[in-house]
């Protein structure tokens, strides 16, 4: 399983655009992935901040999300004219605190496509060394 917290900020007079792509986006994902267990987006604390709450049962699934077309077309679009900074966490559940499955990174299989080695290298999946001491 894989769950991103994606911290993020947008430029300046962008609100309305950058709500609408990720409106579509996240209907687009629930309409066409079976794998996605949470995609959430929620206004931060500062003004044009923004939070994403991700999860998929693996970061298989992850990667094909990234790749997806419906991804990709949002993304030349917001990539060149709404995203200022994005940042990646990623966050493993406290047992008996959390219903979502433990974060894990095993290797992609076999014939992985380049398209999703390709996002396994922009979005690599970083285990802390010490929550291993805390399962």
């Amino acid at each position: 399983m894989a769950t991103i917290l994606a911290h993020i900020e947008i430029k300046p007079g962008k609100e309305a655009q950058w709500e609408a792509i990720m409106t579509d986006l996240v209907r687009q994902t629930f309409a066409q992935e079976d794998q996605v267990l949470r995609y959430e987006y929620f206004k931060g604390r500062e003004p044009l901040h923004y939070c994403c709450l991700l999860s998929f049962e693996n970061k298989y699934a992850f990667y094909l999300h990234q790749a997806s077309d419906y991804h990709e077309d949002h993304e030349s679009v917001y990539l060149e004219g709404v995203l200022a900074d994005v940042e990646l966490e990623y966050l493993d559940p406290v047992t008996g605190a959390c219903e979502l499955p433990p974060t894990e990174n095993p290797p992609l299989p076999a014939g992985t496509s380049e398209a999703l080695r390709k996002y396994e290298s922009i979005c690599p999946i970083l285990i802390p060394e010490w929550w291993a001491a805390r399962a």
